[in-house]
């Protein structure tokens, strides 16, 4: 590891060298770092990928920063403004299909409608586009700004990271990624029991963009969540 023993959040006025070392460190725990895995068994070594280059890190939030930019900061770094030990491997931000055109360096590897992945040089980005109407709302009324040591990141509010956590629950469970499923509800559990944000109106916000089975099931998960942290509350601090 870059470091040990260090605890994983990137706290107002944190340089920008820490994101670099939580990709850093990522890098270091990926199964790639195992030794003879059942999926390396099964299917043989792969490439080692390239290790993330700290100062690449920093040079794309540069860029954007210099070019006036009009994106959001989401995903596992922004989790990390909000929260401790939540680890990640890749840069993800949300912006418009103009303002990504802003950002030639980024080198797009897959692309669809709503989604782009690509590389600025050693780091890996995920790009949610602002094509999906709900991302959109998001970027324009889910923003704050969150200042490191070097530059401001716009980053998005608990709400707006528990609207992009919720909208993509759906269908990872259709997709039974259960990796993602579980990393995606611990986000959203944390963010309840830390921030109680307001949730009648995100899911106000949700319900044009998802079936009306799916939002009963959110609100149904939402309010158990809730009350286990309510009963918890009660059960240990009488």
């Amino acid at each position: 590891m870059s470091k040990t023993n260090t605890t994983v959040t990137l706290p107002e006025g944190v340089s920008l060298r820490r994101v670099a070392e939580v990709l850093v460190d990522a890098w270091e725990a990926g199964s790639h770092r195992w030794n003879n895995t059942p999926l390396q068994l099964r299917e043989g070594h792969q490439p080692t990928p390239p290790a993330p280059v700290p100062q690449d890190a920093m040079e794309l939030f540069r860029l954007l920063h210099e070019r006036r930019v009009n994106y959001l900061l989401v995903g596992g770094m922004a989790m990390l403004t909000y929260v401790q030990g939540r680890n990640t491997k890749d840069v993800d931000l949300l912006m418009s299909v103009a303002a990504l055109e802003q950002l030639p360096e980024l080198t797009i590897e897959d692309r669809n409608d709503l989604f782009a992945r690509g590389k600025f040089r050693s780091i890996q980005v995920d790009v949610l586009l602002a094509a999906n109407p709900l991302f959109q709302i998001v970027l324009e009324r889910f923003a704050a700004k969150h200042p490191f040591e070097e530059l401001t990141v716009p980053t998005a509010t608990v709400e707006g990271m528990m609207v992009l956590k919720l909208f993509a629950l759906p269908s990872l469970y259709r997709q039974f990624d259960w990796g993602r499923i579980y990393v995606y509800e611990g986000d959203i559990k944390l963010l309840l029991a830390l921030y109680k944000p307001a949730m009648e109106p995100l899911f106000k916000l949700l319900e044009p963009h998802i079936s009306q089975t799916d939002l009963r099931e959110l609100q149904k998960m939402v309010s158990e969540e809730q009350q286990r942290v309510a009963r918890a509350k009660d059960r240990f601090t009488n």
